[in-house]
């Protein structure tokens, strides 16, 4: 019997969903939350659509995951709203390994008992090819942009959908 091969995003937030020049763009709003932005959740939704992907969050918000702090959790559940507008939606979260995504992220994908019928893509700007590479999974990172002078080269991009 055939085995279905599972696609996965494994997704960082800051920097994929938003960058420098979206905050610089947002600043006098004066909205609780608006650290995603809706251009770059359709580009999300564009990729987890196509390929019928499921969402991992390998971010520093599944720190955010939890009710007993109010204002954390708040975060999280606008995180969870956002993607929800999109029909998508969080299924796991990488496990926390001394802050090194790439290690997070093959450890997530070795402990899965199907891992090797998964396809995944890596959307990160915090971490390079180079630190990918260390755990042979350079050629899944998809590198956005945090820090650039302007929005349309920050975040998610249509290169990066794609790619």
């Amino acid at each position: 019997m055939e085995r279905k091969c599972r696609n996965i995003i494994f997704l960082d937030i800051d920097g994929v969903l938003n960058s420098l020049p979206y905050f610089e763009s947002i600043k006098d709003t004066d909205e609780t939350y608006n650290e995603i932005s809706d251009f770059h959740l359709k580009k999300l939704a564009e990729i987890y659509h196509t390929c019928n992907a499921e969402i991992v969050l390998s971010s520093t918000w599944r720190d955010l995951d939890d009710p007993s702090d109010k204002v954390c959790y708040q975060m999280y559940e606008y995180l969870l709203k956002s993607l929800a507008k999109y029909d998508m939606k969080i299924t796991s979260k990488t496990p926390m390994i001394h802050m090194n995504r790439p290690l997070e992220i093959i450890t997530w994908v070795n402990n899965q008992t199907d891992k090797e019928n998964i396809n995944f893509v890596s959307l990160d700007d915090d971490f390079s090819v180079k630190d990918y590479a260390q755990y042979k999974i350079a050629d899944k990172l998809i590198h956005t942009k945090f820090f650039c002078n302007d929005i349309s080269e920050g975040g998610l991009q249509q290169e990066h959908v794609d790619k």
